[in-house]
């Protein structure tokens, strides 16, 4: 049973609710684990192998195709600037 909390951005200002839930999560058993956003966006691999660590499972990088609604937006933004 493992919470994964992704903190920045909304969550600096709901810093006290934000522990007192985990506080809450805790005491039924669940194991929460925090990451800064930056480091979930920056370095996706290294949180990867954190849960993956935290669950005791082996960890394995699999590259995802750049066909995601991510690159839809990317390049839907580079058709619209001009050359």
């Amino acid at each position: 049973m493992l919470v994964v909390e992704i903190d920045g951005g909304y969550h600096d200002k709901t810093i006290a609710k934000d522990i007192r839930r985990q506080e809450d999560l805790q005491r039924l058993g669940w194991t929460v684990i925090r990451f800064r956003d930056t480091d979930a966006e920056n370095d996706a691999e290294s949180v990867g192998r954190a849960i993956a660590n935290k669950l005791g499972i082996p960890y394995e990088f699999k590259r995802r195709l750049a066909t995601g609604s991510g690159m839809r937006s990317v390049r839907a933004a580079k058709k619209k600037t001009p050359n």
